[in-house]
This record gives C-alpha cells, sequence and structure tokens, in this order.
C-alpha cells in the first residue's frame, strides 16, 4: 500500500477517535459535574451537620474524621454522618438490627411493657437505618458521579492528544512522496544465480 495513502487512513481515524472521545469525555465530566451538585442539592436543605468536635466522643470523632461541626453536603460527609449514626444505633438494643428487634417484639408470650419497649427499640432503629440508608445512597451516587468526572477528563485528554497525533499524520502524509513498492512477478532462481 503507498505510505501517503496509510499515512491518510490512520490520521483520519484517529482523529475520528479522538472526536468521539472528545465528545464521550465532555458528556461524562456535564454528567459527574450534574450528579455531584444534585446529591448537594438533595442534602443541603435536609439541614444535617455533623455536632462540633469538643461534643463527640474520640470514637464519634475517629467515624467522622475532619468533618466536625460541618454541614453535610458532600457523598464523603455522608458516608461519616451514616457511620456516626451506625454508632449510636449499636447502643439501642445491644446491636441488634431493626428487622431482629422487631422480630422479638412481636413474639408471642411476650408481656405488655417489654413488647412495647422492643417496639419503641424497632421504631428507633428503623428511623436511624432508614436514614443511613438514604445517606449512603448519596453517596453512592456521589462515588459514581466523581468517577464519571475523572474518567471524562481521561478522556479528554486522551481524545485532545489523539487529535494531536492525527493532525501530526496529515502533516507527515503532506512531506511523503508517493512511492508505490513494486513486488516482483516471478521469483528469483538463486541457485542459478549462485552457479
Amino acid at each position: 500500500m503507498n505510505r501517503k495513502v496509510w499515512d491518510q487512513l490512520v490520521s483520519t481515524a484517529a482523529i475520528v477517535i479522538a472526536v468521539v472521545m472528545l465528545f464521550a469525555g465532555a458528556a461524562a465530566i456535564y454528567g459527574g459535574n450534574f450528579g455531584r451538585q444534585n446529591v448537594t442539592d438533595r442534602l443541603a436543605p435536609e439541614k444535617v451537620s455533623f455536632p462540633p468536635a469538643e461534643a463527640m466522643s474520640p470514637e464519634e470523632l475517629a467515624a467522622v474524621g475532619s468533618f466536625a461541626g460541618q454541614d453535610v453536603t458532600t457523598g464523603p460527609q455522608a458516608e461519616a454522618f451514616a457511620r456516626y449514626i451506625q454508632g449510636h444505633l449499636a447502643f439501642i438494643n445491644e446491636g441488634k438490627t431493626y428487622s431482629e428487634t422487631s422480630a422479638a417484639a412481636r413474639v408471642e408470650g411476650l408481656d405488655a411493657k417489654t413488647a412495647a419497649d422492643l417496639q419503641a427499640k424497632a421504631d428507633t432503629l428503623f428511623k436511624g437505618e432508614t436514614l443511613r440508608a438514604i445517606l449512603l445512597n448519596g453517596y453512592g451516587w456521589w462515588t459514581v458521579a466523581t468517577i464519571a468526572l475523572y474518567a471524562g477528563w481521561v478522556m479528554v485528554f486522551a481524545g485532545l492528544a489523539l487529535m494531536v497525533l492525527g493532525i501530526l499524520g496529515f502533516w507527515h502524509s503532506r512531506k511523503t512522496d508517493t512511492v508505490i513498492v513494486e513486488t516482483p512477478t516471478t521469483t528469483p532462481d538463486f541457485a542459478s544465480a549462485s552457479a
């Protein structure tokens, strides 16, 4: 094949792929920014905030990191607050979950006071576990959006690099002479040539 034509074909393919990568990267960046902003827009009105550091135990501080005293508006903050809630839920019914506590409250033969006490604990656990699930859902979407955002930037940079390489390929093809390499139609007879 002609070297000039080969350079032009490869360069054209590189530019087409670069354009696709640029559009896909831009879409991923938009989606990532949208997703992160959407999580913030949903968390901010709830006005969930961490207690100040001085009001927390060392275990609570270890669970929330440097978020003490801040409002919960990002995915990582939501995940930390879910851990904070989990620490509190562990003390309600000796570490038992809502499902376990609710089932214990419905056991036949319990006296009314014990059943009511267990049901109150089940209600509290239900609220806490539900809030944790909502916060962890926000954290999950924040993480997906962040991955999309970073992947978008990688695609944009790769697309730009490929675009430059494609343009250089076209530039190289302009400098290359049209050379057609002909292949011999008969095979040489080396045995007779050496004799």
